[in-house]
């Protein structure tokens, strides 16, 4: 892979981040028309955010290219992850904005490299494999949202989606896999809404809330009604508004779909 394939992949991984912030709308998330369950954040925030992490993504690439699924990378990999978290908190003025995003789309962009491959079932079982190396460089910090919801309802958070191979991103691009409108997508984003135990959820509530947000939105996805004309969707968005919630795990599951989707 030359330089510029480098710049190709990381460029398609920030276009994915831009694409899923832009999507809209998207209950409880910060979208193009609305700020969700956020007040210090917005669409603009998050396209800065987005557009300081392509360096650190193809430093990524570059340090993945054809290099085994080791110990070593999985510690570089991590190494520029946390390189890239700061170039976002400067972005930022200090919102987290991309951190998981930094963890799932790092990692596969890496895997990708590494193995060079466009294989989806690859891509996964390589995720799966780098994902569960422990990184001894990690520093011990200030609990996640995630390690704390994890902590006191054995939630798996972003850790456990990647070392799961991603079996939610599986699952929705197995919906429909061929394709690509507006109405899918939408019942894409709420499958992972009905799916994933987002620990961002039960964060700002608890595991009760989790479940019906989870509930409500799988009775969406089975409705052969389109997503905007299905009043239950109202009823969504006004649930994330009444709990303040905001389910941040399924955003980077959103965006890593769709990068994945067109991947080329």
């Amino acid at each position: 892979m030359i330089e510029t394939e480098y710049l190709k992949l990381a460029q398609q991984a920030v276009t994915a981040l831009k694409w899923e912030v832009s999507f809209s709308p998207k209950p409880g998330l910060v979208d193009a028309k609305s700020n969700g369950s956020h007040t210090d954040m917005d669409i603009d925030l998050f396209y800065r955010s987005a557009d300081s992490l392509l360096a650190g993504f193809e430093e990524m690439i570059r340090v993945s290219y054809r290099h085994p699924l080791d110990l070593n990378l999985r510690e570089e990999v991590g190494r520029i992850g946390r390189m890239s978290e700061k170039d976002m908190f400067k972005a930022t003025n200090g919102i987290n904005t991309h951190k998981g995003a930094i963890w799932s789309m790092g990692l596969l962009i890496s895997v990708i490299s590494s193995l060079q491959t466009n294989d989806l079932e690859t891509i996964f079982a390589g995720v799966k494999k780098l994902s569960r190396m422990p990184d001894k460089y990690v520093p011990v910090t200030q609990k996640t949202h995630g390690m704390i919801t994890k902590q006191k309802y054995a939630l798996n958070g972003a850790k456990g989606e990647a070392q799961s191979g991603f079996a939610n991103v599986s699952k929705i691009l197995s919906f429909h896999p061929e394709a690509d409108d507006y109405d899918i997508w939408l019942k894409r984003l709420l499958l992972l809404y009905s799916n994933v135990n987002d620990t961002n959820v039960v964060y700002r509530s608890n595991l009760q809330v989790l479940q019906q947000f989870q509930t409500l939105s799988a009775e969406i996805v089975v409705s052969k009604q389109s997503v905007l004309d299905n009043p239950k969707f109202r009823i969504l968005q006004e649930f994330t508004k009444e709990y303040n919630i905001s389910p941040g795990g399924c955003a980077d599951l959103f965006a890593a779909s769709y990068f994945l989707k067109h991947l080329n």
